[in-house]
């Protein structure tokens, strides 16, 4: 007996060991980060001098007040909701089509919507500013062509379609990658199961949402959460590259709100605290995504 609780503990103490330098380089590059913009945003810092000026909550009451944040706030959960409901539907729905019709050139078709991913977002933005140039775009050009001048605009300088205009981006760069991975969980989904559906009289439609769906339920769940931090971190760039937040904010966001502050007006203690809510946003998306698609796990 003793000998067997002396063996756990050795066995425990082995498995804390190997823990230790992962959870050092986790301290260090996330806890230590997190506990320095907490301390930072209690103050007025340029960021470029060893001067602080202590302001207690101010920041905080700034951040609660000011209608450029929570303008900002919405523009992100619109970019990331209707980039979520348009990217996941377009890549199920290519992976289902791949995968179900057995196409020769699917491996071709895989290549082709794969690519966006890999592209920087930086080269992604430049490319459909070029899309939406009012002047020499392929879009309004392509309108003006097929006789549809009525709907030319300035896409990314009208306030009323420039959050459209930048979503469509997200979706072409990302779809691909989601496409598949869902194409890998498809494959994998035993043909048994279909097979047992047909013979039950399943239609197809109901094989979708009773068998493919369910199966396939972790893989979505998993690439929900990598979207939320994959989107958030590309709309900076994407945003700052194409409208730097016009017009009028219309396009602000959080993250170039925060760059603004910082780096435009030296304000770090303040840009530190709308980095802290960003973050705050961040984690309770993951929390309630992590909640809301929980769902007891089918093995076969």
């Amino acid at each position: 007996m003793k000998k067997t609780i002396s063996r756990e503990k050795s066995r425990g103490l082995f498995i804390f060991l190997f823990t230790i330098p992962a959870l050092i380089v986790y301290l260090v590059f996330f806890g230590y980060p997190i506990l320095q913009s907490f301390y930072i945003s209690f103050f007025r810092w340029s960021g470029l001098s060893d001067k602080k000026t202590f302001v207690g909550l101010e920041n905080f009451e700034r951040l609660i007040k000011d209608p450029v944040v929570w303008q900002a706030l919405r523009n992100n959960m619109v970019m990331y909701v209707f980039g979520t409901i348009f990217t996941f539907t377009l890549a199920i729905f290519l992976a289902t089509v791949l995968v179900k019709k057995e196409l020769k050139e699917s491996r071709f078709y895989r290549v082709v919507f794969l690519f966006p991913n890999v592209l920087s977002i930086v080269v992604v933005s430049i490319i459909w500013s070029f899309i939406y140039s009012p002047t020499m775009g392929i879009l309004n050009n392509t309108l003006e062509l097929i006789g549809l001048e009525s709907l030319t605009r300035t896409w990314l300088g009208d306030e009323s379609t420039v959050l459209g205009a930048l979503i469509v981006p997200q979706v072409w760069m990302f779809t691909g990658f989601f496409m598949v991975l869902y194409m890998a969980g498809m494959r994998n989904i035993p043909k048994s199961l279909y097979e047992a559906a047909r013979i039950d009289g399943a239609s197809e439609v109901k094989q979708f949402f009773h068998i493919t769906i369910p199966m396939l339920w972790e893989i979505i769940r998993t690439s929900l959460v990598f979207f939320v931090a994959r989107a958030f971190q590309s709309t900076f760039s994407l945003v700052y590259v194409t409208t730097s937040g016009g017009p009028n904010r219309a396009s602000e966001i959080l993250s170039t709100y925060m760059y603004e502050q910082g780096f435009a007006n030296s304000n770090f203690g303040y840009a530190t605290v709308i980095g802290l809510l960003l973050f705050a946003v961040m984690s309770i998306i993951n929390y309630i995504l992590q909640k809301v698609t929980e769902r007891e796990v089918v093995e076969y």
